[in-house]
């Protein structure tokens, strides 16, 4: 059987950088400086060890009813498919669920005129979507799932987010926020050295902010249809925390 292999991103090790600024220095009124805030940013980044997968079935039809019990019918019979794979039954969420009316105006042939000489006439269709969120904890699964989903009747695989779990999530936060903190305590004394200052003490601490990167892969389900079955290669994730930290200097 033939692979399908999508490359997703560039692959890279595991790796921390730092970025960040000095933002100011306040003093008294007799112009001593007392305090410097400094904020930095740290990065952490690792291999996703979780992936979301987002699937589609679509129906058309002459009626909502119609339509309705078309995707009620498939939307089960993916369902059982995934379950059957080995897909928790929590992993697997609806998502999108619509339906909506299409009309069209298009022109009748009348017994031997051509379709451009006949009358126009209006035609209505029902269109509907119901969309799926399947969450995989082993990310080397991730082109089986996406195979079963197929063959399970999923009709659009839209995109794959390539992420991390919780737990490893909080992991490279707090590497992260390690060395935006070490990176603030560095500049602090290197600054506060340059105007004859030393720091003496913390006042106030700020690691509020940060976020992650998860990596996105758009999927294109009619073209991967013909090139067998499906294999991934996800980029890193990337993990930043910032620290900004006033420090007391005298």
């Amino acid at each position: 059987m033939k692979r399908r292999q999508l490359l997703v991103g560039g692959g890279t090790v595991a790796t921390a950088s730092l970025a960040g600024c000095i933002g100011s220095a306040q003093t008294d009124s007799s112009g001593e400086s007392r305090t410097l805030t400094v904020s930095k940013r740290g990065e952490a980044t690792a291999a996703p060890d979780k992936a979301v997968v987002h699937v589609s079935i679509e129906a058309t039809g002459d009626s909502a009813s119609t339509v309705r019990n078309d995707l009620s019918e498939r939307s089960a019979e993916l369902n059982d498919g995934l379950i059957a794979a080995g897909i928790p039954e929590d992993n697997i969420t609806t998502g999108r669920f619509s339906i909506y009316e299409r009309r069209e105006r298009a022109r009748i042939p009348e017994g031997g005129e051509t379709e451009s000489d006949g009358e126009l006439q209006e035609t209505t269709r029902y269109e509907g979507t119901h969309s799926f969120r399947i969450e995989v904890d082993d990310v080397a699964s991730v082109g089986s799932v996406i195979d079963t989903a197929v063959e399970s009747g999923a009709d659009t695989v839209s995109h794959i987010e390539f992420t991390l779990s919780a737990e490893r999530r909080a992991e490279l936060r707090q590497a992260a926020l390690d060395s935006a903190i070490e990176a603030a305590r560095t500049e602090s004394e290197f600054v506060a050295g340059k105007v004859d200052q030393s720091v003496v003490g913390v006042k106030s601490v700020d690691t509020s902010g940060g976020d992650i990167s998860p990596v996105r892969r758009e999927y294109d389900t009619a073209e991967a249809a013909d090139s067998g079955s499906t294999e991934l290669q996800p980029d890193d994730v990337t993990v930043r925390a910032t620290a900004k930290i006033t420090y007391r200097i005298e």
